[in-house]
């Protein structure tokens, strides 16, 4: 679990797809200078890491956060949460509102922000 002491708490929830209860945190303080959604999972989520963690577009609000965190996956099955879609199904490591179609990153700060995380090491999740 990562020191969250110096994270802000903003939601909890059990994630079905890894049979876990789920914490979110936003990093206002990331290594990249991007805000991160990061995700401490009880049990593990997927392949057993324990945490997931990928950039927040400068414009998005905490509530686009909650849109993102809360939306409905329409297959049961699915392998992992809506949360986890941008980097596990398109590789991205910028959240983004997957389900609007394409992959989010219209505008050339979050192409920018993007370049710039990925070169930082793609910080999708905390080893």
């Amino acid at each position: 679990m990562p020191d969250v002491s110096r994270l802000k708490f903003i939601y909890s929830s059990f994630c079905t797809q890894y049979q876990s209860d789920a914490k979110f945190y936003i990093d206002e303080a990331h290594a990249s200078g991007l805000r991160h959604l990061v995700v401490a999972y009880e049990k593990g989520g997927y392949a057993g890491h324990p945490n997931f963690a990928a950039g927040i577009p400068d414009k998005w609000s905490e509530q686009d956060l909650l849109d993102l965190i809360l939306w409905p996956m329409k297959d049961p099955k699915a392998p992992y949460p809506a949360w986890e879609v941008p980097a596990r199904a398109y590789g991205s490591p910028m959240l983004y509102a997957w389900w609007r179609g394409g992959p989010g990153l219209t505008d050339k700060d979050q192409l920018k922000n993007a370049a710039a995380s990925k070169e930082r090491g793609r910080a999708m999740r905390w080893r």
